[in-house]
C-alpha cells in the first residue's frame, strides 16, 4: 500500500519553514526588538505545527458537516474585530491577547474556504446555473465588506482569486467565469483608473473621459448616469438584436448590463473606503518616478535589494539594504526583497520553486481526493497560495501594486504562519484519505 503521507508536500514545507525562517533571522537582526520577533515567532512556529499535525489527523469532512456554525464563526469574528479589535499599520484588524496577538483574516480566508467548498459540492448539479454565481458572491461578499470596513484592502483582493479558482474547478460555465472576471475587473480596476486621472489627468486640459471618471468617483448624479446609460444601452441593443433578428439570448441583455452596473457601483465603494497609504501604493505603481522617496521608495528599494544580490547573494546577515534598514517593512511584506540579496538569484529562484513544488502537491492532493468536498477544498487551497505567490513577489520586483500581503511560511506574521500550517494539515489529511478504505 502506497503511504498514506504525502512527502513531497512535507519536504518543501519544511524547506520553506527553514528558508522563512533564515530569512526573519537575518532581516529583523538589527532591530531593537530582535529577541521579541523571535520568540513569537518561534511560538507561531511551535502552534503552526500542533495544528497542522491536529489538521492532517482529523478527518477533514468534519469541517463540511459543520459547515454553517464554521461560516457564522467566521462573520462573528470579523464582526468582533471592528468592535473591539486593535488598530495596527492602520488595520483595525488585530486580537491583542495576553500572550499572543491574532489577525482573524488569515483563519477568515480558511474557512471561507471551506464553506464555500460545501456549498459548490451540495449544489454540483446546478454548477451552471446562472444563480450559483450569484449565491457564491452572497456567500463571500459579507466578509470580504467587513474586511474593507478594517480596512484591508489587500487581504479583501485575494478572496476574488479564490473564487474564480474554486468555480472554475466546479464545473463552472465560461459564460458565468467571464461575467465574474468581468464584475470583478470593473469593481477592482476602477480606483486605479481614478488615481491614474487624478495623477495625470486631473487639469483644466483633461479630456471628457478621465473628468467623468473623476466626476462618477463621487457618487453623485454622474454615478446615476453611467448606471442608466449601461441599461439603455442594453436596452437598445436588444431592440436592435430584434429588428435585426439576430438569434440572442435575452438573458445576456440582463446579465451583462448587471455585470456592468455591479462591478461600477462596487469599484466606487472601494474607491471610496481606499485609505491615503493605500492610494499612495497604487501611485508607486503607476507612477513611480513622481515620489522615489515617499510612496514609491519601498518598491525602489526593494529592486535595489534584488538587484544587488546577483546570481549568489552577499550571503546571510550580508545585505546591505536590509542590515543597514534601508528596507522597510524587510521581515514582513517585503522579506522576499532579503532572499534576492543575500541569497541571490539561485536562492529567490529555489524559494519560489519550492513555492511551486507545494502548490503542485495541493493540485496532486485534489486529483487523488476521494470526494467532490476535498477536491474543492484543495483547488481554492491552491489558488490562494498562487496568489500570494504572485502578489507578494510581483510587488517586491515592482510589477504588482504594493499590497500589505505576507509570503506565507516565508514572512514573518504569527497569524499568518499558524493559519498557513493549518491549511497544510488539512491538505495532507485529505490526500491521506485518498483511498476508501482509510
Amino acid at each position: 500500500m502506497k503511504s498514506r503521507l504525502d512527502w513531497i508536500l512535507i519536504a518543501a514545507l519544511i524547506g520553506l519553514l527553514a528558508a522563512g525562517t533564515l530569512s526573519i533571522l537575518s532581516a529583523a537582526s538589527p532591530m531593537s526588538f530582535y529577541p521579541m520577533i523571535l520568540k513569537k515567532h518561534f511560538i507561531a512556529l511551535v502552534l503552526g505545527i500542533i495544528l497542522f499535525l491536529f489538521g492532517s489527523g482529523f478527518n477533514y469532512q468534519i469541517f463540511q458537516d459543520q459547515s454553517k456554525p464554521l461560516y457564522v464563526m467566521t462573520i462573528g469574528i470579523l464582526v468582533m474585530v471592528l468592535l473591539f479589535g486593535a488598530t495596527q499599520r492602520g488595520h483595525k484588524a488585530w486580537f491583542h491577547l495576553p500572550f499572543f496577538s491574532f489577525q482573524p483574516v488569515e483563519v477568515a480566508r480558511v474557512s471561507v474556504i471551506l464553506v464555500l467548498a460545501n456549498f459548490l459540492d451540495r449544489r454540483a448539479r446546478k454548477i451552471t446555473d446562472p444563480s450559483t454565481i450569484f449565491w457564491s458572491l452572497a456567500l463571500v461578499g459579507p466578509p470580504m465588506v467587513l474586511i474593507l470596513k478594517q480596512p484591508d484592502f489587500a487581504s479583501m483582493v485575494t478572496f476574488f482569486p479564490i473564487l474564480l479558482g474554486m468555480l472554475f474547478c466546479a464545473g463552472a460555465g465560461l459564460g458565468q467565469l467571464l461575467a465574474l472576471l468581468g464584475y470583478g475587473a470593473i469593481a477592482l480596476t476602477f480606483p486605479i483608473l481614478y488615481i491614474l486621472c487624478q495623477i495625470h489627468y486631473s487639469g483644466p486640459e483633461a479630456g471628457p473621459l478621465p473628468r467623468f471618471i473623476l466626476q462618477v468617483a463621487r457618487m453623485g448624479p454622474s454615478a446615476v448616469g453611467a448606471v442608466v446609460g449601461i441599461a439603455g444601452l442594453s436596452i437598445a441593443a436588444w431592440k436592435l438584436s430584434g429588428w435585426m433578428r439576430m438569434q440572442v439570448k435575452a438573458v445576456y441583455f440582463v446579465i451583462i448590463p448587471l455585470v456592468l452596473s455591479g462591478g461600477l457601483l462596487s469599484g466606487l465603494v472601494v474607491n471610496r473606503e481606499l485609505k491615503g497609504y493605500q492610494r499612495n501604493r497604487f501611485v508607486a505603481f503607476l507612477s513611480p518616478e513622481s515620489d522615489i522617496q515617499g510612496a514609491s521608495y519601498n518598491v525602489h528599494q526593494s529592486q535595489i535589494a534584488i538587484g544587488s544580490g546577483g546570481l549568489l547573494g552577499k550571503g546571510l546577515f550580508s545585505g546591505t539594504q536590509s542590515q543597514l534598514g534601508f528596507l522597510p517593512e524587510r521581515h514582513t511584506d517585503f522579506i522576499f526583497a532579503v532572499v534576492g540579496e543575500e541569497l541571490g538569484f539561485l536562492g529567490g529562484g529555489g524559494v519560489v520553486g519550492l513555492y511551486l513544488l507545494l502548490i503542485w502537491r495541493i493540485v496532486s492532493a485534489a486529483k487523488v481526493s476521494r470526494d467532490r468536498y476535498g477536491f474543492l477544498v484543495c483547488a481554492g487551497f491552491a489558488s490562494m497560495f498562487a496568489f500570494h505567490l504572485v502578489l507578494n513577489v510581483g510587488m517586491c520586483l515592482g510589477i504588482m501594486p504594493v499590497a500589505g500581503i505576507p509570503l506565507p511560511l516565508i514572512s514573518y506574521g504569527g497569524s499568518s504562519l499558524v493559519a498557513t500550517l493549518w491549511t497544510l494539515g488539512i491538505v495532507s489529511n485529505i490526500h491521506s484519505r485518498r483511498y476508501s478504505l482509510l
